[in-house]
């Protein structure tokens, strides 16, 4: 006797659809949060590995190294920049000598510190009229990619600027790990108040050196660097962390970093105040390698509008941020890597910023 054998009904297969997609949505989120847990944990040992360095450079060098070391004039003639950021001169400790062999000390890190030993920012390498190779001291460094200093959570490319070798265009090498410098120095009477400092010869503000004794308030409540997230590009680009907004002010408007803080984060984003979008974007340069505490983590990052651009030390105004939800990751001058919540107190983030203020911070401040 042959039996007819019952198939799914067109509601039946319908419900079982519904189930799968159910069970999709249920664990969708967990595999997502399981995938931020491990890139965020690869960030964390990023942090890690240039705090190692870091005490490996103090030991043998008794000194933090400096973000910059800014040119001097010697009779008319510009003396050559050791402009590198703090990263570059990590590299020989992070199993990374081959690239730091790779830097000509005779010649500054960036185009735009122009004079004999650098290049103009009106004639970039990038936009050769004649459209062939060019020769570009720092060539091999400044387009290396180290990554180490990038977060796996932060797609954005962190800048636009882009090299011809041998007729291959190759983008300028990107990072996801400022130094701190502190509150701005302009509201401080010029003088850096931050566990970085920049050498220079013509600021006698900045005219110090910073060792391990210079933490009177402790290794283990100091932030020496932090995360931000990279720029989305030329803009007008993609609102959001990585792009840096125009504040609208001029540094004559405000008495201290929280009344810049609070103008800062009145602004709209979204009626026009983009300034710029390349945050991130050359790694092997002091000048665009450092940020401030004045903003808390994780909101808007601003400039000033009497000043084309920021982040050089006289006014260094961009914030920690980073795409890991919460908060960002700092590395301590301790080499302990914690995680400040982006809810923290504006006093306890601004105590956090320098080494030396007596400062008394609770351990469950943050």
């Amino acid at each position: 006797m042959i039996r007819n054998r019952r198939g799914f009904t067109l509601i039946e297969l319908l419900v079982v659809i519904a189930i799968i997609a159910v069970l999709i949505a249920l664990l969708l989120p967990a595999v997502q949060s399981a995938r931020e847990a491990a890139r965020r944990s690869q960030c964390v040992n990023n942090l890690k590995q240039i705090g190692l360095a870091m005490h490996n450079y103090i030991s043998t060098n008794d000194l933090l190294p400096p973000v910059s070391v800014d040119r001097v004039s010697n009779g008319g003639d510009t003396v050559p920049h050791q402009n590198f950021s703090q990263l570059s001169r990590l590299l020989p400790f992070m199993e990374q000598t081959p690239t730091y062999n790779s830097i000509n000390f005779q010649f500054g890190s960036r185009w735009a510190e122009g004079g004999s030993f650098g290049y103009s920012d009106q004639n970039p390498p990038d936009v050769d009229a004649a459209g062939g190779a060019q020769s570009i001291p720092q060539m091999t460094v400044i387009t290396q990619v180290i990554t180490s200093f990038l977060c796996p959570s932060d797609p954005y490319p962190g800048g636009s600027g882009n090299f011809i070798i041998n007729g291959t265009s190759k983008r300028v090498g990107s990072f996801n790990y400022p130094s701190n410098f502190g509150l701005n120095r302009r509201l401080n009477n010029w003088v850096p108040n931050g566990p970085n400092y920049i050498c220079s010869n013509w600021d006698g503000a900045m005219k110090r050196n910073i060792g391990l004794n210079s933490f009177t308030d402790g290794t283990s409540n100091t932030v020496i660097f932090s995360e931000w997230v990279k720029g989305p590009g030329a803009k007008p680009g993609r609102d959001g962390l990585g792009m840096v907004y125009q504040s609208g002010k001029g540094t004559a408007d405000f008495t201290g970093d929280a009344a810049f803080a609070a103008a800062c984060l009145a602004i709209n984003p979204n009626q026009g105040n983009q300034n710029w979008g390349w945050k991130g974007e050359w790694w092997a340069y002091g000048g665009t390698s450092i940020y401030s505490h004045t903003v808390p983590p994780n909101r808007t990052a601003c400039d000033y509008s009497d000043q084309a651009e920021s982040g050089r030390g006289d006014i260094t105004l961009i914030n920690a941020s980073s795409l890991h939800p919460g908060g960002v990751n700092t590395l301590f001058a301790d080499g302990s890597v914690k995680f400040i919540k982006s809810s923290v107190a504006i006093p306890i983030w601004y105590a956090l910023a320098t080494p030396d203020r007596g400062e008394v911070i609770s351990a469950d401040a943050y």
